[in-house]
């Protein structure tokens, strides 16, 4: 292993915050390689609250090679379907959160859709709670009380939007169609358009309306997102990219190749080369590695 992960105590998620929070966990560690990590698509909503120094990142590969540096102690971006790059130093922490892509518009007050796949400032949406946040992370002295400052800081940020009352939610049609599409057994998209009572056209109006994209792409972002967690434990215990394909419903593996080549910019096996020696260790959001 390259680098050392420290392990951290598991966070906890309120109530409150539970249906629009998928995940929340710290993550610590130091001897890495430095170098350059890809945030790869899912089928979640990053946000990452750095606590070592601002992220720096840029929104492609191609904006990266081109010199383009985003550094911000607050990330977070809409669905994007290219691999973010996050310069990763030797030594970094933080705390990372994946946020429901159809319930972020009853914390933020706006659809997962507004929420710009490239370069962008936290504060032009939550002003000020940026820096408040920040100097609470920075003031805690424990992880427990790290993640009771990002909480508080979603929870003002729900209770903002609940008394803005301009920013109705999706509907529960919406709700459930996100459910029957990216569940454990997907439905069609046909399936899934019967069930909520709408056609597949008005479907997909909603639902690129709410998320920033359609069904289609959707069920390809949620497939993609199970395989690049399956492609990191098959290598840990020997398991071939075949095997993976046909556990996460590929059709054979050049189809899982393909996705990866479109989604992470590089193949399954180029991946694993580049990430794999810095996420032995780290906490499965880590070794799954999404980014903003």
């Amino acid at each position: 292993m390259v680098g050392a992960w420290e392990h951290l105590p598991a966070a906890r998620v309120p109530a409150p915050l539970a249906p629009h929070v998928l995940a929340m966990y710290g993550y610590s560690a130091e001897g890495l390689a430095p170098g350059v990590h890809r945030g790869l698509p899912s089928a979640g909503l990053t946000l990452v609250l750095s606590l070592e120094r601002p992220l720096r990142t840029a929104p492609t590969a191609e904006a990266w090679d081109a010199g383009v540096r985003d550094a911000q102690w607050v990330s977070l971006g809409g669905l994007h379907t290219r691999a973010a790059m996050v310069e990763q130093p030797g030594r970094w922490a933080g705390v990372q959160l994946t946020l429901h892509p159809v319930g972020v518009r009853r914390l933020l007050g706006v659809p997962a859709s507004a929420l710009p796949v490239g370069s962008w400032d936290a504060r032009d949406l939550v002003g000020d709670e940026v820096d408040r946040v920040v100097e609470e992370l920075h003031a805690a002295g424990d992880w427990p009380g790290r993640y009771a400052a990002v909480n508080r800081f979603l929870l003002r940020l729900a209770d903002r939007t609940d008394r803005a009352a301009s920013h109705p939610g999706p509907s529960p049609e919406v709700e459930e169609a996100w459910r029957l599409l990216t569940g454990p057994s997907p439905r069609t998209v046909a399936e899934a358009a019967d069930s909520v009572g709408y056609s597949r056209r008005r479907l997909t109006q909603l639902l690129t309306a709410e998320t920033g994209h359609g069904p289609k792409t959707v069920q390809r972002l949620a497939r993609f997102d199970t395989a690049r967690r399956e492609v990191v434990a098959a290598a840990s215990v020997g398991a071939s990219l075949a095997q993976v394909a046909a556990r996460t419903g590929y059709y054979d593996q050049s189809h899982l190749v393909r996705d990866f080549r479109e989604f992470a910019g590089l193949g399954p096996s180029a991946w694993l080369a580049a990430e794999f020696p810095n996420v032995q260790g780290a906490p499965v959001g880590v070794a799954a590695a999404s980014g903003p």
